[in-house]
This record gives C-alpha cells, structure tokens and sequence, in this order.
C-alpha cells in the first residue's frame, strides 16, 4: 500500500493552487485550481476538474516532452497496465 502525506477524499477545491505530489484524491472536485505536478508521486480516483489549469515541473514536465514526441499534439490515450486485460492479462 502507497502511504501519502495527505487524503483527501470527497474534498472541494476551488480557486487554489493545488500541489498533487506526495497526496491522495478520492472522489474531489476541483474548480478553477492551478494543478501542479512534479514527480507524478499522487494517486487521484473518481475526481473532476473543471477549468483548471495543469502546471509540470521537474520530471513530470520531462515526461511530457517525451510524450509529446510520440504524440505529435494529438490527445493521449493512457493505459493502466494494471489493468485485467491489457496485453493478454487476465480478465
């Protein structure tokens, strides 16, 4: 089991600069927030974001121009390899 400093769990955020790594999110509401990430260490199930804007840094920015070279600028498909049924996983 992961341990975060913080979880947040049903939690409504609005108009503040929301920092993902090293916290947890279940099931939160995120309104207008700046969302940053820098090494990707969060976990977020079951939130919404609506007119917010994501700022990565440090790794996570690293990523994301790697990704973009495979990309070309067309939306991401993202996978969870953890997935049952992902490359012959089991259902």
């Amino acid at each position: 089991m992961s341990s975060f400093a913080t979880r947040f769990k049903n939690k409504k955020f609005v108009k503040e600069r929301v920092e993902l790594d090293g916290h947890s999110y279940e099931n939160c509401e995120f309104e207008g927030c700046m969302i940053v990430l820098e090494k990707g260490e969060t976990e977020i199930k079951g939130c919404r974001f609506n007119h917010c804007r994501l700022v990565l840094l440090g790794q996570a920015l690293r990523i994301a121009k790697v990704l973009s070279l495979f990309t070309g600028g067309k939306p991401l498909k993202v996978l969870d390899f953890a997935e049952p049924g992902i490359f012959g996983g089991k259902k």
